[in-house]
């Protein structure tokens, strides 16, 4: 029998996922939402008959789905609807990064007191780097680096810098400005770290100008990086554009000589590349890993690294914060430490920050009984308790 599915966020990876979808036998699209009317309408022709089309997010609960696929970039709304959606027995596929790694620990959590799978997608990059990190790992390779190969970074991009590369790429300019800024990267990244405890060779990841993923072996201390249990870090610029890399390292006699054998190089670390990812395309994995094996792609257990919040420009006192993609501030991947940048949207800076100031908890305040704020505490609570 179909598995039911409903679809909130129909923007360009929300119709992406319906396109595919619609033709995957082993599903059945019962319900989409949006808050954007013409993106419904837009959608309305790929749907079946008797499929809920809404403006509200929670009403496509009422259709019973036995998978909600959460293709927004909302971070309190996206996590309200994935409780509801555990908590009535519905596995949650998370192609939203951002929730994903502010709250992903705690919705995993109420996950498994439910019974569901709560997963990240499968096809964006830490889906796909997941994915290969599990390969290199059975194939008896210790990893040492798990890498995202980034096309172009400029930390000050926003959301008016960007327009002609947001409209170019079918994306929103907060979203735009995010992939451009690094905040996604460090986003995506955060999530594998956390997902397999690894850390950062420096106070942040390095990000070097390389031209080709061979070139890994040569441009990062790995021998640094092994000693400490694994790294995350990325690249600038190398091909395969859109590709993602694992470091392997295994210093086996047999190993050396058949990867010698099999042009993998002389060792005793290996670089593993995939080197596309499709993104919506590769949604049906994740429906697959829950049908088949009620398992999940990527899912987060630990708080190894946060995505701290950076000031992009001169900030003044009084300035309420515009959060991920915004004019305000960028994300660095590093120890827990300042203000995340997942919160930043709701904060009001107490005082003055210069350009490339990290933001503190003691530098922002709260609206009084502040809803994400408060599921970010429960997540702590847990955490604390957990230890």
């Amino acid at each position: 029998m179909a598995k039911r599915v409903a679809i909130v966020g129909i923007g360009a990876m929300g119709l992406g996922i319906l396109e595919v979808l619609r033709k995957y036998s082993a599903v059945e699209i019962v319900a989409i939402a949006d808050k954007d009317p013409c993106a419904l309408n837009r959608a309305a022709y790929l749907l079946p008959n008797g499929a809920l089309i809404t403006t509200k997010s929670v009403e496509v609960l009422e259709k019973k789905p036995d998978i909600l696929i959460d293709a927004t970039t909302a971070i309190l709304d996206a996590a309200l609807i994935s409780i509801r959606a555990i908590e009535q027995g519905t596995h949650v596929v998370l192609m939203n990064s951002e929730v994903d790694q502010v709250l992903g620990r705690l919705l995993a959590q109420k996950a498994i007191e439910n019974g569901v799978i709560l997963t990240s997608d499968a096809g964006d990059q830490y889906g796909v780097l997941a994915r290969l990190i599990d390969d290199v790992k059975l194939m008896g390779f210790e990893v040492v680096m798990a890498g995202n190969n980034k096309g172009f970074l400029d930390k000050y991009a926003n959301p008016t810098s960007i327009i002609y590369e947001a409209a170019k790429r079918r994306l929103s300019t907060t979203q735009c400005a995010a992939y451009t800024d690094g905040t996604k990267l460090a986003i995506e990244m955060a999530i594998i770290a956390n997902r397999e405890h690894l850390g950062v060779l420096g106070k942040t990841m390095m990000g070097p100008k390389i031209s080709c993923l061979s070139e890994v072996i040569s441009t990062f201390d790995l021998d640094k990086a092994r000693k400490m249990g694994g790294v995350v870090d990325y690249v600038l610029g190398a091909e395969p554009g859109g590709s993602v890399f694992v470091v392997g390292y295994s210093n086996d006699p047999e190993d050396i000589f058949y990867m010698d054998y099999y042009k993998m190089g002389k060792g005793p670390y290996y670089v593993f590349v995939r080197p596309y990812h499709l993104c919506h395309f590769e949604t049906p994995v994740a429906i697959q890993r829950i049908v088949k094996y009620h398992e999940p792609i990527v899912v987060q257990r630990n708080r190894v690294l946060e995505v701290n919040s950076y000031a992009k420009t001169d900030l003044k006192k009084g300035t309420k914060l515009d959060g991920i993609g915004g004019c305000h501030l960028y994300g660095v991947l590093e120890e827990p430490s300042g203000l995340p940048i997942g919160l930043s949207g709701r904060a009001i800076l107490t005082r003055d920050k210069k350009k490339d100031c990290p933001i503190e908890w003691t530098d922002v305040k709260f609206l009084e009984n502040d809803p994400l704020l408060a599921l970010w505490k429960e997540q702590e609570e847990q955490e604390a308790h957990a230890s």
